[in-house]
C-alpha cells in the first residue's frame, strides 16, 4: 500500500492531518497479479515523543488512516500503524 496525492490540512506540535488516496494491491488470484485499487483516506499523524537520537527533537510515532469512503476488503474504517518501531 502507499499513500498519494496527500493534501496537508493541519501540522503542529500534537498532531499532523491530510487528506489523500490509499492506494492498495488487492493481491486476486495472488499479489503479483493484483490490481492496485485506490481508496480515499484521512491521514493523521500523533503520539509525538522526543527522538532518542536527538532528544531536543519530536517525532510522530503513530499514524491512523481513516477510510471515507470504500475501503479495501476486511479492513476496518479506521487503521493505526506504529511508526518508528
Amino acid at each position: 500500500s502507499r499513500l498519494t496525492s496527500l493534501e496537508w490540512k493541519g501540522w503542529d506540535a500534537t498532531a499532523a492531518v491530510a487528506q489523500g488516496v490509499n492506494v492498495v494491491n488487492d493481491c486476486k488470484p495472488y499479489c503479483a497479479a493484483g490490481t492496485f485499487r485506490s481508496y480515499a483516506v484521512v491521514v493523521r499523524l500523533d503520539d509525538a515523543r522526543s527522538w532518542e537520537k536527538q532528544p531536543d527533537l519530536r517525532q510522530y510515532t503513530r499514524m491512523t488512516l481513516t477510510y471515507t469512503g470504500d475501503r479495501p476488503e476486511g479492513s476496518a474504517r479506521a487503521v493505526t500503524y506504529p511508526l518508528w518501531g
